[in-house]
């Protein structure tokens, strides 16, 4: 350890492994300024470390050979980027030049030389040194025990384990391993997820790809996601499942949810209930409503754990609609929904509706919404000109014949513009024909 936090003095050390016994008096220390008198013995241990510390050291409960080096080990103590010479019996057995890219630099680790590569490591004086835990802000995000099908089928489909990425930097998650309260261990790799690297904020998604019974369905489970050194990165646990559904981490909280791979996962609130809202009703270019137009209705629908499907929009008041029903069907569950409908309101010629408020109702999926229009006057055209038509046995007409007729000499009869002009085009297309046929016979008796 070269840098300790805070203050160096009496912290600093060097470790020596060896599997034989060594004659400590033929040990020798040097840094690129000074070679180092003979050490002084503080305690002897039959273990295979050696440790070379400072004076006051507190070395009471470790196992090993300490060696003192007095005030401080090599001229100015161990600085940053120094070299470090060991002689055994006046010959050089080993040599370190360190840099505090290397890492251990005042943050409480050291740096140990595992696998034959310098890397820091958490302090372990006179014992087998361990790689250094790493910081992962990566998290079990989402996992699916019991999906619909098999659940020990090949990616994309059977057991998933959704992980997060919480954190600022990318992570290369190889090698990284889930284990299962039995032991089992299934790696993080390239045939597990589809890219083990893992951007900030982002998720992954790691397969368990025929690994059979890994997520319990019934009952107590633990899984834990852990480092290549076996260091905890995260834990759940969770009892029985609901086929087709997972566990999702909402809020600190987890909750069966629908599954959402690769998402974000559904809020609390959005799981179970729909919700149905009018946004827009979209008027003429009066902005006004009357008897006889056409609005259009823009709709925004949530359809949550809902099996019921249909829609019904119309306008109404005290229970009278008037308006025909127009319906629709929403289908997939969990789906945000926007629809423009349209509506066409009673032409009214008859004058059957008052004028005023109206609601137009947008109902389905256990829930509705309602918006409050006023209807005024009836649109132009729809209800055109009187005819005058006398009947001269009045008496002969009923109600079945012409709904509302009043026994009377003359009977007013409401006729549609559109009407009109069907009889119009009617009485033209005769016309044209009566002097179609008068031109050929005229052809022929010329002839």
């Amino acid at each position: 350890m070269y840098n300790p936090e805070g203050v160096d003095n009496n912290k600093e050390y060097v470790e020596l492994y060896s599997e034989i016994s060594l004659n400590t008096s033929l040990l020798q220390f040097q840094d690129q300024y000074n070679e180092e008198p003979p050490f002084e013995v503080l305690q002897y241990s039959n273990s295979s470390y050696y440790l070379i510390v400072e004076e006051d050291f507190n070395y009471s409960t470790l196992n090993a050979t300490i060696l003192s080096a007095g005030s401080a080990i090599g001229y100015y103590g161990l600085g940053e980027e120094e070299i470090i010479i060991i002689s055994y019996n006046s010959s050089i057995t080993d040599t370190i030049h360190y840099y505090s890219e290397w890492g251990a630099d005042n943050n409480g680790n050291s740096l140990c030389k595992i696998n034959n590569i310098w890397i820091e490591c958490s302090p372990t004086p006179g014992k087998e040194s361990i790689k250094a835990e790493e910081e992962y802000t990566i998290r079990i995000n989402e996992f699916i025990p019991n999906p619909e099908g098999n659940d020990s089928a090949t990616m994309p489909d059977g057991e998933w384990i959704e992980l997060y990425n919480y954190g600022t930097e990318t992570i290369d998650l190889t090698g990284l391993i889930l284990k299962d309260n039995r032991g089992t261990e299934i790696s993080i790799t390239d045939t597990t997820t589809y890219d083990p690297i893992i951007e900030p904020e982002t998720f992954i998604v790691v397969y368990m790809n025929k690994a059979f019974g890994f997520l319990n369905n019934d009952g107590f489970e633990k899984i834990e996601l852990l480092s290549q050194s076996n260091q905890k990165i995260d834990e759940i646990t969770y009892s029985d499942s609901k086929e087709g559904n997972s566990w999702s981490l909402i809020k600190d909280t987890w909750q069966i949810t629908k599954p959402t791979p690769n998402q974000e996962n559904l809020n609390e609130d959005k799981q179970k209930d729909s919700k149905i809202t009018i946004k827009t009703i979209y008027l003429g270019s009066d902005n006004k409503a009357k008897f006889g137009d056409n609005l259009r209705v823009r709709i925004e629908i949530y359809k949550g754990d809902e099996s019921k499907e249909e829609i019904k929009v119309f306008i109404e008041k005290d229970g009278e609609k008037i308006t025909k029903t127009t319906a629709f069907k929403i289908e997939e569950r969990y789906s945000e929904n926007t629809i423009t409908v349209p509506i066409q309101i009673f032409p009214n010629c008859n004058s059957k509706y008052e004028e005023g408020t109206y609601s137009i109702t947008a109902i389905g999926l256990d829930t509705s919404d309602d918006e409050f229009i006023p209807i005024e006057g009836i649109t132009k055209n729809l209800c055109g000109t009187i005819i005058e038509t006398h009947i001269e046995n009045p008496s002969k007409v009923s109600a079945s014949n012409i709904n509302g007729l009043e026994t009377q000499d003359s009977i007013k009869v409401y006729e549609s513009e559109s009407e009109k002009s069907r009889r119009a085009a009617l009485f033209f297309f005769c016309l044209t024909l009566i002097l179609v046929i008068l031109q050929l016979n005229l052809e022929k008796w010329r002839k």
